[in-house]
């Protein structure tokens, strides 16, 4: 499917048949418990799109939009794949709208036929036309990725043998999209109280030029992705590893540092064998930190 044309239909409540397409696909591709929500979970996070609760959050995080995605195939009407994202207006004039993409996923019979890289360039498309485009510097997306080196080996193996895929192997799909690692210390809240954080995952940004990315920016962006996405509208100070990272950040923008963005891309092309590199005694603790020593 080379010159794949995408229809996208797009909703910012659960009420609706464009969610439930997008959530039975979801369920079907995002297993681990870790790393999901519930439908309670999304409709408590897009209701905050609207009302008094969306007014209070956008007065303390700016504006902002979350929204799940269908991709069809614009002239077949075939499902390609979902997105789940939240959109954060720029902190300021020249700086990049920002995006963190929660959940994405093409369709077992879309897959191998460009459909990520046209998927990605849709969204991004539609990220960019939400607050307007004349004060932005453009649209950054930022993901999550499980880290293989910090995976149990039995979630590994889980996650691999459902998805069809090795996680060596997705993280280098995102790198050929030039999704680069955000060297520094991410650890996402809990996605509940019944959930724990989780520090087991690669935080990689695409759309940011150049090797470095402002704390200024990847504060703001986390300040609203933790504040609505993560906790659902509570305050940000009850959750400590979301106070110390926007603290972390804020010191970094007063001392005039920046943030490295670290490219998996000649890591994991040159991997022959992935699971030996997690089987390594002298193994590096994550993505990252492979990263850094080679940096």
């Amino acid at each position: 499917m080379t010159n794949l044309h995408l229809s996208l239909d797009v909703t910012d409540t659960v009420e609706s048949a464009t969610f439930d397409r997008f959530f039975e696909g979801y369920e079907e591709n995002f297993t681990l418990p870790e790393e999901t929500e519930d439908r309670s979970g999304f409709s408590r996070c897009l209701a905050l799109n609207h009302g008094t609760e969306h007014a209070r959050l956008a007065r303390q995080f700016g504006a902002f939009r979350e929204l799940c995605v269908v991709a069809r195939d614009a002239h077949s009407g075939q499902m390609i794949g979902g997105a789940n994202f939240i959109s954060l207006a720029p902190a300021a004039p020249g700086l990049p709208a920002t995006a963190n993409l929660n959940y994405l996923y093409i369709c077992p019979a879309a897959r191998g036929r460009g459909a990520l890289r046209t998927f990605i360039g849709a969204l991004s498309d539609l990220i960019g036309s939400l607050f307007g485009k004349d004060d932005a510097a453009g649209v950054a997306i930022f993901i999550e990725q499980n880290d293989p080196f910090s995976m149990s080996r039995e979630a590994y193996e889980r996650d691999s043998e459902h998805s069809g895929m090795d996680q060596f192997a997705r993280l280098l799909i995102w790198a050929r999209m030039q999704a680069r690692v955000v060297d520094f210390p991410y650890v996402q809240p809990p996605l509940s109280d019944e959930q724990s954080a989780d520090d087991t995952l690669v935080y990689s940004v695409m759309g940011i030029s150049g090797d470095q990315i402002d704390p200024a920016v990847l504060r703001h962006h986390l300040a609203g992705f933790f504040g609505i996405s993560v906790l659902k509208g509570a305050p940000l100070d009850r959750v400590a590893v979301a106070t110390e990272q926007l603290n972390a950040l804020e010191r970094m923008r007063a001392a005039g540092e920046a943030i490295a963005l670290l490219d998996p891309l000649p890591y994991l092309r040159a991997l022959n064998d992935p699971v030996a590199e997690l089987d390594r005694p002298d193994r590096p603790h994550s993505i990252r930190s492979a990263l850094s020593m080679r940096a």
